[in-house]
């Protein structure tokens, strides 16, 4: 690291002792630290680069991104951020909510002690994108002339013993009977699409490595994360649908819903998916939802008529790329509540589709399906549906799936859609077979 120049000191000399600062410098070396400590988040993207974060030097906690965001602007707001480099982006928090505020998920064995949702000023963050290293922390001014700039050291702990997921011979049944109530709560056609989601367990001797199941996260599939959201316990997954991008005056939402399991003939599952009215009906369901959520907030909407097919190692998605525009945009915690969440996780119409979630899905999701990213000072941001994901505590973690309903959905077909979107999970947590 390169000591901070004398430009940074007298700036540092000017504010007061207690100001918050956050301090950029460019890294030595692009190479990960092999004695760095696990990251209390990790957040990888194409167009972010890979940042792995230590500490807080602000946390807020809240039941929701939307009560949050106050507080959240004001944090932002208050940073004097210090750098030479006049290309490094501002400072960003890092954080997100849980799927539903308004279930609690206080007493459930994976989701325990964890907040509705959090936003983090990490102390330390360090991010790597196309080859340039920069290294950021944050803290009183006070404290930033004296800084080491070493990240937190860790120690080497031995591979543990294989993750082995956990039989539940009723979950097959249950889904099932998930499945079928959910078309009988649509036959009336007040409710259009409903979307079911289930748990599976597993369990290793000893803590999994971070490391470890962030390696074993695809990287292509959107945004890989990972966050601690109470001692013992991270939140981590590979999810490929982004909630909103918003970059200045641009925004961008995914729509992805409708979904059909990889096979031998790919080319012809995607005309059938593409020809699927079942899966096109979904699939509209959730485009329609964001562009009038979008409109509502003054934003102009473009967006193409037909669908096409996003692949993925497991799952074709239907994917509709959403476009709009503002001057000035609404800032992204903003554009996250607004649309958080969308038919593909919720149903529709949202609020009776949550209400039937909370009575029929027997444990809560916690952060499984609910928004993560980063916002700056700026406004600008990045949020992602938490899908492909799990939540580890200790030795034990809990990866969750999910599919859309609607009438004529098949619960065998659905069950299959879900098994090949938990091998996400799978791979991270026991390895590849």
């Amino acid at each position: 690291m390169v000591p901070l120049s004398a430009p940074m000191l007298a700036r540092l000399d000017a504010l007061p002792p207690d100001a918050l600062v956050a301090v950029t410098v460019a890294s030595d070396s692009a190479a990960p630290a092999a004695t760095a400590a696990a990251p209390s988040i990790h957040w990888s993207t194409d167009a972010d680069g890979a940042t792995d974060a230590w500490g807080a030097a602000v946390t807020l906690d809240g039941p929701s991104l939307a009560a949050l965001a106050p507080a959240v602007r004001r944090a932002l707001a208050s940073v004097t951020h210090l750098s030479d480099h006049a290309d490094v982006a501002p400072p960003r928090m890092f954080g997100g909510q849980c799927f539903d505020p308004a279930r609690s998920h206080a007493d459930d064995p994976a989701w325990a002690g964890t907040p509705g949702a959090r936003m983090v000023l990490p102390t330390w963050a360090r991010t790597v994108h196309r080859g340039r290293a920069l290294v950021q922390w944050a803290g009183p001014a006070v404290e930033a002339r004296a800084l080491r700039w070493t990240l937190p050291h860790g120690v080497n702990t031995p591979p543990a013993a294989p993750a082995a997921r956990a039989p539940d011979p009723a979950a097959h049944e249950r889904w099932t009977a998930l499945v079928r109530d959910a078309l009988a709560a649509m036959s009336d056609g007040a409710v259009a699409k409903l979307v079911g989601a289930r748990r599976v367990r597993w369990t290793r001797p000893g803590p999994w490595p971070l490391a470890e199941v962030l390696a074993g996260l695809p990287v292509h599939d959107g945004a890989r994360f990972a966050m601690t959201l109470a001692p013992d316990v991270v939140f981590v997954g590979a999810t490929p649908e982004r909630l909103v991008l918003r970059r200045g005056d641009a925004v961008e939402v995914d729509a992805l819903a409708g979904s059909l399991p990889r096979g031998a003939d790919d080319p012809s599952a995607i005309a059938a998916l593409l020809a699927s009215a079942k899966d096109r009906h979904e699939h509209a369901l959730v485009v329609t939802f964001i562009a009038d959520a979008l409109r509502s907030l003054g934003l102009a909407v473009s967006h193409d008529p037909v669908p096409s097919v996003r692949s993925l190692p497991s799952v074709h998605h239907l994917w509709t790329p959403v476009r709009a525009h503002a001057s000035p945009a609404p800032d992204a915690l903003t554009l996250a509540a607004a649309l958080h969440p969308t038919p593909a996780v919720a149903g529709s119409p949202r609020d009776a589709a949550l209400r039937w979630i909370a009575r029929r899905e027997t444990a809560p999701r916690g952060w499984y399906a609910g928004a993560l990213g980063w916002c700056d000072a700026r406004g600008d941001g990045c949020f992602v549906v938490t899908l492909r994901s799990a939540v580890i505590r200790g030795g034990e973690a809990w990866a969750y799936v999910g599919a859309g309903l609607v009438p004529g959905s098949d619960p065998e077909a659905e069950w299959r859609e879900t098994e090949a979107k938990l091998r996400t999970a799978r791979v991270a947590l026991e390895g590849p077979r």
